[in-house]
């Protein structure tokens, strides 16, 4: 059973501290006031009665308006503690109330009403992602299905190897699809190892513009490396690559056919900036603040084969968060889209914002 004094309330509490305050101090005051004569005390015991009783009445008044006052001014923090076993993720309640947000208690709510919109703001974004993850495993395996049943009813080899083929197809888009949620999955300080070194940005950007040369070609492009020798960045070579790797298949996959794409860099405000750019369909500015989040898709029509599950630059964000940059892209309509990819500089960190020649970029 809880100790008597734990199950007052603050107020309460607040007030007997008032009140024994004040009686501690007579005790101590009114002895001093006897050794010294203090108005004749010593003459007559009556005085003496007297004014212990209007001490005693003093502590009671104390302790009255310490407690009403305490109530008064503890009153929002009543309500916080009333609203908040009513909210829930699933069902938020209204915000806190905030009666003053100058003092401490407004603060308080100002605080606690911020955390809690972001709790509510993380718990859509996990059911959206699993229900973008469902869906996306779904797909697969409806279509596996459909082709193994199609190919048990048909005793022909070319059609069960044309039905094994498509099966294995979907086993490895599910395999990519899973390494990569395993991947955005890991919080910052994972086992993967993190190798920030200074190092050479121009042989990064020809490794991975090698690396995708023919993929490009079968669409009629070109890669363009426009990156000055001895450009130096502060970054981990395999998240870099990871990043441009993303960054150009995703220019390969929208850009038009027998177009160059442009992977260039260059200093810029105390850091480096990396730029992919193509010449595909372009990006609208209401889904340019988006296109980072996970599954997200400009096009919802648009066909897993061709516009592949809207995990690429969900990876490129993450890597260039790990590596203490940013990501960011200027695009219009019709007129193609320039990723931007902002590396460390050799030095302090860069506190400028992330910008490019051509106008302003939408960081992420």
């Amino acid at each position: 059973m809880k100790p008597w004094w734990s199950r007052r309330s603050l107020p309460a509490k607040l007030a007997m501290g008032n009140a024994l305050a004040a009686a501690l101090a007579w005790a101590v005051l009114l002895p001093l006031a006897m050794a010294r004569g203090f108005g004749g005390l010593n003459d007559e015991g009556g005085g003496l009665v007297g004014l212990a009783l209007a001490g005693l009445a003093a502590a009671l008044l104390a302790g009255i308006a310490g407690y009403l006052i305490s109530r008064r001014l503890l009153a929002p923090l009543g309500e916080m503690a009333r609203q908040l076993p009513r909210w829930s993720a699933r069902q938020p309640a209204a915000p806190l109330p905030v009666t003053n947000p100058r003092d401490d208690l407004g603060q308080l709510a100002l605080g606690i009403n911020e955390m809690l919109r972001g709790v509510e703001d993380s718990f859509a974004r996990v059911d959206r992602l699993v229900a973008d993850v469902a869906h996306e495993v779904r797909t697969p395996l409806t279509a596996m299905r459909a082709v193994g049943e199609v190919a048990l009813r048909t005793p022909n080899p070319a059609v069960l190897h044309d039905a094994v083929a498509s099966m294995l197809e979907e086993v490895r888009r599910m395999n990519q699809l899973i390494e990569r949620l395993l991947l955005l999955a890991r919080p910052g300080d994972d086992s993967m190892p993190l190798r920030l070194e200074a190092g050479l940005v121009r042989p990064a950007l020809l490794e991975a513009s090698d690396s995708l040369g023919l993929v490009a070609e079968e669409k009629g492009q070109r890669i363009e490396v426009d990156c000055p020798a001895h450009l130096l960045a502060v970054f981990d070579p395999a998240l870099l690559r990871l990043a441009l790797m993303n960054l150009l298949q995703n220019a390969i996959r929208y850009g038009p056919p027998d177009q160059p794409i442009h992977l260039r860099a260059q200093a810029a405000e105390g850091g480096v900036l990396v730029e992919v750019a193509d010449q595909g369909p372009g990006i609208a500015a209401e889904h340019q603040d988006r296109i980072f989040e996970r599954f997200y898709r400009v096009d919802k029509a648009r066909s897993r084969e061709h516009g592949g599950v809207g995990l690429g630059l969900a990876i490129v964000q993450w890597a260039a968060e790990r590596m203490g940059g940013r990501v960011g892209v200027r695009s219009e309509p019709g007129k193609g889209s320039v990723f931007c990819l902002r590396l460390r500089g050799i030095g302090p960190p860069a506190q400028a914002s992330l910008s490019a020649p051509g106008g302003p970029v939408k960081a992420k």
